[in-house]
């Protein structure tokens, strides 16, 4: 169920920016610990398999998000910025 406060959904969003600023700061400490990443190598060890994975969840998580935020977006445009010639006006 979309609430219909605006100031829920702001929060929502705020929460959502929130969580994409951590899987950013997830995928970049991948990539730092494991510079490797971006190499495609058949032979790979176990953990630069896992740390792989956990960049593709991650990418798949942001993707993910970005679809909630316009979700939620949408549900908030029309509450900031209502009908003018609706009654009382």
């Amino acid at each position: 169920m979309t609430p219909r406060d605006p100031m829920i959904l702001q929060r929502q969003l705020a929460g959502l920016a929130a969580l994409e600023a951590s899987v950013r700061t997830a995928l970049r400490g991948l990539y730092v610990a494991y510079p490797t990443l971006a190499d495609s190598r058949l032979d790979d060890d176990v953990e630069l398999t896992a740390a792989r994975i956990l960049v593709r969840l991650c990418d798949e998580l942001l993707l993910n998000l970005d679809d909630l935020r316009t979700r939620v977006s949408a549900h908030l445009k029309p509450l900031l910025h209502s009908d003018q010639t609706a009654w009382p006006f």
